[in-house]
């Protein structure tokens, strides 16, 4: 089946968006998880995709229509799908032992709601580890009258042709071999990393076999036709389960217009971060001439990228390699101190504020908040209708890209700055570092908190936020039990042994 990726690439949107895509969304949409090969630089891999039937990669739709999809588990393994950064009704959130059950092979879930934004959004398993696996796909939303314009879709993701279970086990294993006293040398090191504030920040724990733009590498690049002077919407996501990206516009100068789908006072440059689970809206002019621009996302404390082409057609296609002349850069908080956003929240006292310590342990591969491990946690309450502050302190040397589902935040201060800072749904606290968002508490439900690091959320960096009087379906006797049925299910089988 003809894979078809939404707003980008090859395909631009040729008709005003608001009489394309209604036309698109009249009726529902299926969603099919599927098993497939993926060829990753001449390798072959099962992986998970998330298509339409008639191929589509993911979803598109218009803010205030009605998101009426069924998603249809064609694998051999239970899921579920998250609308990562949709304001959707606790219900519909797609967590499994959260907000559902697992959708078992064979089997379909409907899920409906009201779409209250417009924006760059994405959808991923919930399920462990399924996401590394790529078990994700873009969800973009426009407005009703959007005028219409040209977009570029960057979907990145890291890729391992290994199990990762087998990654995650490894991860937690660095001891077991380690003789008595290199253990107690290391787990001294581990505790000075989390306390001490001096150490160096640790960029990745994961090694990955080849990193993705669109489910290619920079071997076979996805080649975007463009028209000299064109203006091109990019619409970057980060899916990756483990990696921070910087985004090179290399020639190019562009416009950051929107973070996490909440637009923000422009920022013109030509590098850009992006944390994991964060997604960028950039605007770039093309200038006259008949040119290629690479446009390239670095995963910081690696020497690989990847990314895509933009490419007039008589434009000469460079080859571009997958390694880079040197190490790419750490992400920090410059960004984020000069994003601001244009619809700020409405002044008020902050009525409740919940505190989280952020912990853990490199040598045990255990990862806390408040010193709790999911799902043995002891969640917050709140009451509805309250203006409430969430106070993240990183007492780690990773950074933790912290995600709150069904609510919009802004973030309020970094290091003891008060900011107006953007709005969003995810914040990458730095090392050694903390900071303050506020949101309203005004969608009532059992909400997830946790670290997007895939393994870091394997490994117990995930909680819930509870409204009072809103109840829990699911108990963490059944959480655990639904642990077992994951780990009783297994990935698809691949082609080659990862590194």
């Amino acid at each position: 089946m003809k894979r078809i990726l939404i707003h980008s690439l090859a395909i631009f949107i040729c008709l005003p968006l608001a009489l394309a895509v209604h036309a698109a969304k009249t009726k529902p949409v299926t969603l099919e998880v599927i098993e497939k090969e993926l060829v990753v630089n001449g390798k072959p891999s099962r992986v998970f995709d998330v298509i339409q039937p008639d191929g589509t990669f993911g979803y598109t739709g218009i803010r205030g229509e009605l998101f009426d999809v069924t998603v249809k588990n064609k694998t051999h393994v239970p899921l579920a799908l998250h609308w990562h950064g949709i304001v959707d009704p606790n219900t519909e959130d797609g967590v499994p032992y959260v907000t559902q059950l697992p959708i078992a092979p064979g089997k379909s879930w409907h899920y409906q709601f009201r779409l209250k934004q417009a924006g760059t959004y994405w959808l991923h398993s919930h399920y462990k580890l399924q996401e590394q696996k790529l078990m994700a796909a873009p969800l973009i939303i426009h407005e009703p009258q959007a005028k219409p314009e040209k977009e570029a879709l960057m979907f990145i993701q890291d890729f391992t042709f290994g199990d990762p279970r087998v990654i995650f086990e490894k991860l937690q294993s660095t001891l077991k071999d380690q003789p008595a006293a290199a253990q107690s040398k290391d787990k001294k090191n581990a505790m000075k990393m989390n306390m001490s504030g001096m150490a160096k920040p640790d960029l990745t724990d994961v090694k990955f076999d080849a990193y993705l733009t669109n489910h290619r590498t920079l071997q076979n690049p996805e080649i975007v036709r463009v028209k000299p002077k064109e203006t091109i919407r990019l619409r970057i996501i980060n899916a990756s389960a483990s990696s921070n990206y910087s985004i090179n516009l290399g020639s190019l100068s562009g416009k950051l217009i929107a973070v996490d789908g909440e637009p923000i006072q422009p920022v013109t440059g030509s590098r850009f971060q992006i944390p994991i689970g964060d997604r960028l809206d950039i605007r770039v002019t093309l200038p006259a001439g008949e040119h290629a621009y690479p446009i390239l996302a670095l995963p910081e404390g690696t020497r690989q990228q990847t990314g895509l082409i933009l490419a007039t057609a008589k434009a000469d296609l460079p080859s571009l390699p997958e390694t880079t002349a040197q190490a790419n850069p750490a992400l920090d908080y410059s960004q984020e101190l000069k994003t601001v956003t244009t619809n700020p929240m409405k002044s008020r006292p902050v009525q409740q504020s919940l505190p989280y310590t952020l912990g853990g342990n490199m040598s045990t591969y255990t990862w806390t908040m408040n010193g709790q491990e999911w799902p043995d946690i002891k969640p917050y309450t709140v009451k509805p209708d309250q203006r409430t502050e969430l106070v993240f302190v990183n007492q780690t040397g990773m950074a933790h890209p912290m995600h709150l589902h069904g609510h919009v935040f802004q973030i309020s201060e970094i290091n003891g700055k008060k900011i107006t800072g953007r709005k969003g749904d995810t914040i990458n606290v730095m090392p050694h570092s903390t900071v303050k968002v506020i949101f309203d508490t005004a969608n009532p439900g059992i909400w997830m908190l946790h670290c997007h690091i895939l393994y870091h959320l394997a490994g117990g960096m995930m909680t819930t936020i509870n409204y009072d009087g809103y109840p829990d379906r699911f108990t963490a006797k059944q959480r655990k039990e639904g642990e077992n049925l994951y780990e009783q299910s297994p990935f698809p089988q691949t082609g080659n042994a990862g590194k």
